[in-house]
């Protein structure tokens, strides 16, 4: 395998020499129990997947795909492929994705350009990975190197062991691949020293050194749960619950009881977890709960719901919750994951936009300041912006015009993102993306402006709609969806072009279309077309961040592609002349 240049131990892979007895890790079983393993049990499961996969490496096959949800044989594949000197690549199981058909296709292309040796899921979706492989290997023809293994996640089988090192023997510590908004995938090259120094900032940002617990249901295959759950954990052997996501839409009580009944310091989630567990708890479930313990909640993966962290707020302040806890961060793969964030201990920043003025390279019109508090409290929420804070330790962060040159405080442009976590490039390395490496540097395709020092992100650049010089972003739109009565704003993304707004609605046809249409053509003049669309649970694709695939669903509406029907529309109005 090829060395990393001028390797040195890992702070992240120190545990696999020396792994603790009295922590580790619990991974939450569908019956409410836990299956707990200690470092040192972990240890020895690595060491049997790494024997594994150094049984079918190749040195032109140096990757390993992982299709697996949060789990023990996440962990230990993922870092029994790192012992092999091999390059773990973490995609979505089977059961996140759509159709058999969709999924073999997206797997096989992941496999190609991982060049996978093996790749590795829970012993019920083996079959599906076998179709994959066999497609990835029908793809590459003669010249492809042979078939791709497949193996099982249960790595506790295996009868070889491998001698354990907290050397990385690759200079890549993972390709975290997402689909961003188009139908192909792509990896972002995140090497050891990336993933150390986004592992060191995010440990400094939250004051985070091992000794008190965290729980996440955040997924393994997004960077969030990677990079700033598992990584950040490991790198301080602190004891972490792992849930899966579906457990949590399942049951989210069972991740609050783990802050409030077992007194859990730390946890992430996108704001819409707060959201969605505030309106599935009651009063009458907080009974005898208690949030005291808890000390940081980062929130990341979409813009931050002022909303629904304040309906969170309200139902769990009478127990001690403290919404000074939230840490609002920005991140992306492409910088590792962190870029910026807000240290807990003081309520985040928020700021009321007059969002009919935002014009690029303009100064931003503030109409008010305040806190979260102030935000999720107003009449409406979708006017207020929350701050995603300052950058973490070794990242560099401004705003700037389309010729790259620092914009004013306070002035809207592009977010330019330097330092030690910029990532490596693509992979292929012409992959088609908004953000782009330049230099060094990393132009990140989002809209945004830097106020007194805090950062506020608007939303990506090419899902704006351009009207009479001002710019209205998909993002914004998305969060006034919830000001119309009878529209969960959860269930829908909005698409937009240049002609038109089609809003999906994962909701059944009701009155509620009809003053959705009006009150968005009301809100942007009725210069374009404004249809909603009505469509079956499961039709709003995803990123592996949860964000819409807005570019990939527009183009399948327009090609009558999805499965729905048009509820109402507001056509564009003649100018006035």
């Amino acid at each position: 395998m090829t060395g990393a240049p001028g390797a040195a131990p890992s702070p992240l892979l120190s545990w696999l020499v020396a792994p603790r007895t009295d922590r580790g890790m619990r991974f939450a079983r569908g019956s409410g129990e836990w299956d707990r393993y200690s470092y040192a049990d972990l240890a020895h499961l690595v060491s049997l997947a790494s024997a594994a996969f150094r049984a079918r490496a190749r040195e032109d096959r140096p990757g390993v795909v992982l299709a697996t949800p949060n789990s023990v044989g996440f962990v230990t594949g993922y870092f029994g492929a790192v012992n092999a000197g091999l390059v773990p690549t973490a995609i979505a199981p089977p059961a996140r994705f759509g159709g058999r058909e969709d999924y073999v296709r997206h797997v096989a292309r992941v496999l190609r350009l991982t060049r996978a040796s093996a790749v590795v899921g829970d012993p019920v979706h083996l079959s599906i990975l076998t179709d994959a492989a066999a497609a990835a290997a029908d793809a590459a023809g003669e010249d492809g190197g042979g078939p791709v293994a497949v193996l099982s996640s249960d790595f506790s089988t295996g009868t070889e062991t491998d001698r354990l090192s907290a050397v990385p023997a690759a200079e890549l510590a993972t390709l975290q691949f997402t689909s961003g908004s188009t139908s192909s995938p792509r990896g972002v090259r995140i090497t050891w020293a990336n993933m150390e120094a986004n592992a060191r900032g995010n440990s400094r940002l939250i004051d985070y050194d091992g000794s008190l617990q965290t729980v996440s249901w955040v997924p393994m295959y997004h960077d969030l749960g990677l990079v700033g759950c598992l990584m950040t954990i490991v790198s301080q052997q602190g004891d972490l619950s792992l849930m899966r996501p579906e457990q949590f839409i399942y049951d989210p009580r069972r991740w609050i009881d783990c802050i409030a009944r077992e007194g859990m310091a730390y946890t992430a989630a996108p704001s819409f977890g707060f959201a969605y567990a505030a309106r599935r708890l009651k009063p009458e479930d907080l009974k005898g709960a208690d949030f005291s313990t808890l000390r940081s909640a980062t929130l990341g993966a979409e813009r931050h719901d002022p909303r629904g962290l304040w309906e969170f707020t309200e139902l769990c302040e009478p127990y001690g919750f403290d919404p000074a806890v939230f840490t609002p961060c920005y991140g992306m793969a492409e910088m590792t994951l962190g870029i910026t964030g807000h240290a807990p201990g003081t309520v985040p920043q928020a700021v009321h936009l007059d969002w009919e003025s935002l014009a690029p390279e303009q100064p931003v019109k503030i109409l008010a300041r305040g806190t979260l508090r102030d935000a999720g409290a107003a009449d409406s929420p979708a006017q207020w912006l929350v701050s995603s804070g300052t950058p973490i330790e070794g990242v560099s962060l401004t705003a700037v015009d389309p010729e790259g040159r620092p914009l004013p405080d306070g002035y809207l442009g592009e977010l330019l993102l330097s330092g030690d976590s910029v990532a490596a490039g693509y992979e292929p390395p012409d992959a088609e993306s908004s953000s782009r490496f330049v230099d060094g540097s990393v132009y990140s395709g989002d809209a945004g402006f830097l106020l007194d020092g805090q950062t506020y992100v608007i939303g990506r650049l090419g899902d704006a709609l351009s009207v009479r010089g001002r710019n209205i972003y998909a993002e914004d739109l998305d969060a006034r969806l919830g000001d119309t009565p009878g529209v969960d704003r959860y269930r829908c993304a909005t698409l937009v072009d240049a002609r038109r707004i089609v809003v999906l609605a994962e909701l059944e046809p009701g009155e509620w279309a009809e003053r959705l249409a009006e009150a968005l053509s009301l809100y942007i003049g009725g210069v374009v077309d404004v249809t909603v669309f009505s469509c079956r649970r499961g039709t709003i694709q995803r990123t592996s961040s949860g964000k819409p695939r807005r570019r990939l669903m527009l183009t399948q509406y327009l090609d009558q592609e999805l499965p729905g029907e048009v509820v109402a529309h507001r056509p564009q109005r003649p100018e006035e002349g």
